[in-house]
């Protein structure tokens, strides 16, 4: 039998999950909105409809709603267009996961990283940066945005004024920062899952993500990813504990995690595994891996 979705694409959602007071006024563009539509791969099927007042009116009774991650606002949209809202971990979960902190309590995939908590903590590892680039990350962030790059100077100076007024705001909204060196990046590559209610964990196969030189996201190929062998299953391995870790924290539906392959200083490679969760859908979701949710969550 065919499954009918619709979709709500709150592809802005990390910036509610940063601050859910301010979200209406920082939020993507319309325009903005349909050109990360286009970039998503085969999650969205040519005749999902994409909700919004013209299309809701022409839903079918059968058809499953689902938000791109169900925050309260894209929930609250979904009852205003008299549609039937899916079921959708706490907001407080939903941001609990998503933060870089609970990544970060994970396990760092590159040494010399950390989840710095105020100034003093993230200057004191600053200090070990002598002549090394490094890479300020905020704990929500999409697209490469809300992160800064800086040199090392040895001596914990190593934050221009600017910088530091960009950590400033996030420590005194209570948020930490991501701290890591920044690397040559090889390839970027995705594993994708699933939770069941239930708490089973279900896998998706590795792609291969194209992003520019900042990593940011560009596009995926949808066919079989460039990965060794070795890689491959670091990447399912990682993938599975990240699984029973949302489940844990009480998270429930899609999650992606994000790797690559980098250059290590003596000319060598190495794998990254995860350097953030997505708790939600992504833009290079597969909608087979989707679809077997949905069998297994019974909608």
């Amino acid at each position: 039998m065919a499954t009918h979705i619709a979709w709500l694409l709150n592809l802005d959602a990390d910036l509610e999950l940063q601050d859910q007071e301010s979200f209406g006024r920082a939020r993507l563009s319309a325009q903005r909105i349909r050109e990360l539509t286009a970039r998503v791969a085969d999650l969205v099927a040519p005749d999902d409809p994409i909700l919004d007042e013209a299309t809701a009116v022409s839903v079918r009774a059968d058809t499953i709603v689902l938000a791109f991650c169900p925050t309260p606002s894209a929930l609250t949209r979904i009852a205003q267009l008299g549609l039937s809202v899916p079921a959708a971990p706490p907001f407080a979960v939903l941001r609990r996961v998503n933060d870089r902190a609970f990544c970060a309590q994970l396990g760092h995939g590159l040494a010399d990283s950390c989840f710095a908590l105020d100034m003093a903590a993230l200057e004191k590892h600053l200090a070990c940066f002598p002549a090394t680039t490094f890479v300020i990350k905020r704990a929500f962030s999409f697209a490469g945005r809300e992160q800064r790059r800086g040199q090392g100077d040895g001596q914990g100076r190593a934050l221009d004024a600017s910088t530091r007024g960009f950590c400033a705001r996030s420590f005194e909204r209570g948020e930490g920062l991501q701290v890591e060196p920044w690397v040559e990046r090889l390839a970027d590559f995705s594993r994708h899952g699933y939770v069941t209610r239930a708490g089973a964990v279900l896998a998706g196969e590795t792609r291969e993500q194209q992003c520019d030189a900042m990593g940011r996201y560009v596009g995926v190929s949808i066919g079989p990813a460039r990965v060794t062998q070795v890689e491959d299953e670091l990447l399912a391995s990682t993938l599975l504990a990240t699984g029973v870790a949302l489940t844990r924290a009480g998270y429930f539906g899609p999650f992606g995690i994000d790797g690559f392959r980098y250059k290590t200083p003596d000319g060598g490679t190495a794998l990254n595994p995860r350097c953030e969760i997505n708790a939600r859908f992504t833009m290079g979701y597969p909608r087979a891996l989707l679809l077997r949710g949905l069998v297994a969550d019974r909608w």
